[in-house]
């Protein structure tokens, strides 16, 4: 491995640093996509930097910081990730439940998780 790779590897140590790197490197490729309703969508690198930036923007106007947990419960779906690295952006810790629990799964992590907020997909 050369050195410039090493460096690259320890820069690149986070989800959100790697968002933030292929954003820059790859900014108008597609990172992700989704079909809804039989029709593909399709999001570039900068498009989910901005989604993950302004979802940051908004839990860490809620208060949430370092350290703090953000419950979120949703399906498989792109905003969930984005979800993820939000919260890894401010250096909180994303505490997924699943959306198909029974009550009781999802009662006992909520109850033990000590979340500051819950990020829910839907009712």
């Amino acid at each position: 491995m050369s050195d410039a790779v090493a460096q690259s590897d320890a820069r690149d140590d986070t989800f959100p640093k790697l968002l933030l790197r292929n954003a820059a490197v790859r900014g108008g490729r597609p990172a992700m996509r989704e079909k809804a309703l039989g029709i593909w969508q399709s999001w570039t690198w900068a498009e989910v930097k901005e989604e993950v930036k302004r979802f940051a923007l908004g839990l860490q106007s809620l208060g949430v910081g370092a350290g703090d947990k953000v419950a979120i419960v949703g399906t498989n779906r792109p905003r969930l990730y984005w979800t993820f690295m939000a919260a890894q952006s401010l250096r909180a810790v994303p505490v997924p439940v699943y959306a198909d629990a029974v009550t009781e799964e999802m009662a006992f992590v909520l109850n033990h998780a000590e979340a500051r907020v819950a990020v829910c997909q839907d009712q």
